[in-house]
C-alpha cells in the first residue's frame, strides 16, 4: 500500500510542484506588470470562479474516478457518462455564474468586475468536461496521464494569463486568457486519455447523487478559502466610504488590499496546494477498499497518509513562518513586506492545519461518510467568518487588516483540522498518532529556535536560512524516531517502482 501511494503521489506531486512553480510566476509577474490595484481586481475575479469551478472540478474527479475504481472495465462507459452530466450540470452551472455576475459585483460594491465575471463563467464549463478525464485516469490509477496534464495546462495557463497581462489590455483580457488555455487542455485531454470511443452513456443518477453530496462539501471548503479575500474587498469597500472617500477611490483602494493579502495567500497556501497531490491519489484507495469492506486496509490508508502528509505540510508551513517578511522580500516590493509581512506567519501555519483538514474530508468522502465532512466544513466556515467579522473591523491600516484575516482564517483552520480528525477517529478509528503530532511540534519548535538565534534580511541568507531550517525540521524528527529507516527504505522502493 505504502509503495502505491507512494508512486501515486511521486507523480502527482511532481506535476504539483510543477503547477505551483507555473502559478508562482504568474503570481509574481502579475504584482509587478498589473500593480496591486489591478492585481487585486484579477485576484478577486480569480478567485470568485474559481470558488464554483473548484467543486465543479474536484466533485467531478471524485465521482468519475469513485465509479473506476467500484469497476475498473467499465471506462469508457464512465467517460460517457460524466460528459451527459456536465451537459445537465456543468453547462448550467456556467450559464448561472453567468448571470450571477452582477450579484457578486454588487457584493462587492464594485460594478467594475461585472465583465470578466461574466467572461469567467467559460473556465467552469470547460473545465466541467475537462476533469471527467482527469477523473478517469485517476480511477484506473493512471497517475502519469493526470501528472502529465497537470504540467501541460499549468504552461498553457501561465503563457496565456502573463502574455495578455503583459500586452496591457485589462484584467478582462487576462481571464480571456485562461479561457483560451482551458480550450486547448480540454482537446489535448481528449486525445491523451481518450473519449468514450463511442460506448453509450448509464444513468447519471448515481454519479449526479455523489456529485452533489461531496460539492455540498466542496463549496464549504472552498467558501472556506475566499472568506477572507471576499470580507476583506467588501469591509474595507464600507470603512473607507464611512470616511468620505467616494465610491470609485473606495473600490480602487480595497483592491490594493486584495492585492496585497493576495501575495501572502500564495504563499501560505504552498502547504496546502503541495498536499493536494496526496487527496488525488487516496481518494480512490479509500474508496476501494470501502467497497470491498476492508477496514483494517482503510486505517492503514489513513493512518500512513496523515502521518505523512502532517510532516512534510508543517516543514514547508515552519520554514514560510519563521521569517516572512525575508521571504516577501526576494520577489516583491518593500510595500508588500511592509503591508503583508506579518499575515504570512498566521496564515502559512493556518495552512498547515488546512491540508490536514482537506485530506481527512477527503477520506470521509471517500469513505462514504459526506454528510460528516460537511458537518465538519460548515462549523470551520461559520467560525472563520466569524472571526474575520469580529477582528477585522476592529483593524485600522492595511497592515492590521490583513493580520486580522489571516488570525481569524488561521484559527479557523485549526479547528477544522481537530474536527475532521475527531470524525476520522469516530468512523474509520484512525487519524493522527498523539506522538507524532508531539515530535512534529517539538521538530517546529527546535526549526523556529534556530531561526531566531540566525537572522536574515538578504536573499541569499534568507533562502540559507531556509535550507536551515527545514535540516533542522528533519533532523528533529530523525532524532526523536518519527522518521527513520522505514522512510528511507520506502523511498528507495518508490524509486525502484518507478524507475
Amino acid at each position: 500500500m505504502a509503495v502505491t501511494v507512494g508512486r501515486g503521489v511521486a507523480f502527482i506531486g511532481a506535476a504539483k510542484l510543477y503547477f505551483i512553480l507555473a502559478s508562482s510566476a504568474i503570481e509574481l509577474a502579475l504584482p509587478r506588470i498589473l500593480g496591486p490595484f489591478v492585481y487585486g481586481a484579477y485576484g478577486f475575479v480569480a478567485q470568485s470562479v474559481s470558488t464554483l469551478n473548484n467543486v465543479v472540478v474536484t466533485g467531478t474527479i471524485q465521482a468519475v474516478s469513485r465509479q473506476l475504481s467500484a469497476d475498473p472495465t467499465r471506462a469508457d462507459a464512465v467517460k460517457a457518462t460524466g460528459f451527459r452530466l456536465h451537459l445537465f450540470v456543468g453547462l448550467p452551472l456556467a450559464l448561472l455564474f453567468c448571470a450571477a455576475a452582477p450579484l457578486v459585483a454588487h457584493f462587492a460594491h464594485d460594478a467594475s468586475k461585472t465583465a470578466p465575471l461574466a467572461l469567467s463563467a467559460a473556465v467552469v464549463a470547460g473545465y466541467a468536461f475537462y476533469a471527467v478525464l482527469v477523473g478517469a485516469a485517476n480511477g484506473a490509477r493512471q497517475f502519469h496521464k493526470q501528472a502529465g496534464l497537470d504540467v501541460c495546462f499549468a504552461t498553457l495557463r501561465v503563457v496565456a494569463i502573463v502574455g495578455t497581462a503583459a500586452l496591457g489590455l485589462g484584467v478582462t483580457w487576462v481571464i480571456g486568457g485562461w479561457v483560451v488555455a482551458v480550450a486547448v487542455i480540454l482537446v489535448v485531454a481528449l486525445f491523451w486519455v481518450g473519449g468514450p470511443r463511442g460506448a453509450r452513456a448509464e444513468p447519471v443518477a448515481p454519479m449526479a447523487r455523489f456529485l452533489a453530496g461531496v460539492a455540498f462539501y466542496l463549496v464549504l471548503v472552498n467558501l472556506l478559502l475566499v472568506a477572507d479575500m471576499f470580507l476583506l474587498k467588501r469591509l474595507t469597500f464600507e470603512q473607507l466610504q464611512a470616511t468620505g472617500s467616494l465610491p470609485v477611490d473606495a473600490a480602487r483602494l480595497a483592491d490594493g488590499r486584495v492585492g496585497y493579502y493576495r501575495v501572502v495567500q500564495q504563499l501560505a497556501r504552498l502547504p496546502y496546494q503541495l498536499m493536494i497531490a496526496v487527496t488525488f491519489v487516496v481518494f480512490p484507495l479509500v474508496s476501494q477498499a470501502t467497497f470491498a469492506n476492508d477496514r483494517e486496509r482503510t486505517r492503514e490508508y489513513v493512518r500512513t497518509t496523515m502521518r505523512y502528509s502532517l510532516i512534510f505540510a508543517t516543514l514547508i508551513g515552519i520554514v514560510l513562518a519563521v521569517n516572512p517578511a525575508s521571504l516577501i522580500d526576494i520577489p516583491f516590493t518593500s510595500d508588500y513586506v511592509i503591508i503583508g509581512g506579518p499575515a504570512l506567519t498566521a496564515l502559512a501555519l493556518g495552512h498547515v492545519a488546512l491540508a490536514i483538514f482537506t485530506i481527512g474530508g477527503t477520506i470521509l468522502n471517500g469513505a462514504g461518510r459526506t454528510r460528516d465532512a460537511i458537518i465538519t466544513a460548515a462549523v470551520t466556515l461559520a467560525a472563520t467568518t466569524g472571526g474575520i467579522l469580529v477582528l477585522l473591523p476592529r483593524a485600522t491600516g492595511d497592515a492590521e487588516a490583513l493580520l486580522a484575516c489571516a488570525v481569524a482564517t488561521g484559527g479557523g483552520m485549526v479547528l477544522g483540522a481537530a474536527l475532521t480528525g475527531a470524525m476520522l477517529v469516530r468512523h474509520i478509528g484512525a487519524f493522527l498518532g498523539v506522538k507524532t503530532v508531539a515530535r512534529v511540534a517539538l521538530a517546529a519548535g527546535a526549526a523556529w529556535a534556530v531561526a531566531s538565534v540566525v537572522p536574515a534580511t538578504r536573499p541569499v541568507a534568507t533562502l540559507a536560512e531556509a535550507a536551515l531550517v527545514a535540516a533542522v525540521f528533519l533532523a528533529a524528527l530523525v532524532a526523536t524516531g518519527e522518521l527513520g529507516r522505514a522512510e528511507l527504505a520506502l523511498v528507495q522502493r518508490v524509486v525502484r517502482r518507478r524507475s
